[in-house]
């Protein structure tokens, strides 16, 4: 019988690099970060976030596509919402690794990514 490990951490190699690849933009990891909170509303995050609204509706589109975030219409509002909790423990991983880097960093070579920021958001999920 043939082994099919191989196969199967390919496609899982696959698999984390789109979701990476969805992930990669830190507009994205805000709106997942201000999503942490309950749901919103897109008025609330274009307040949260400070993006324009064409910008915003183009990274909601994506995450929503991958299956991060779900949706709901209540009138003419759409509210979002984290929708694979998965992902949330990834953000806040991979951003509690980069802020404890970050911390061993002489300050001068520090950059103001905003990871903390966005991993107080994680932190009430």
């Amino acid at each position: 019988m043939k082994d099919e490990t191989p196969l199967k951490s390919s496609l899982s190699f696959e698999n984390a690099a789109e979701l990476f690849g969805v992930l990669s933009t830190p507009a994205r990891l805000r709106i997942i970060g201000a999503l942490c909170s309950g749901e919103k509303n897109v008025s609330q995050l274009l307040d949260l976030i400070g993006l324009s609204q064409p910008n915003m509706s183009r990274h909601l589109n994506v995450l929503y596509r991958a299956g991060v975030v779900g949706k709901r219409r209540c009138g003419a509002q759409i509210f979002y919402r984290n929708a694979d909790v998965s992902v949330v423990r990834v953000c806040k991983a991979v951003c509690s690794l980069v802020d404890q880097e970050s911390d061993a960093m002489p300050d001068d070579s520090k950059s103001a990514s905003g990871n903390r920021a966005f991993e107080s958001g994680m932190g009430r999920q």
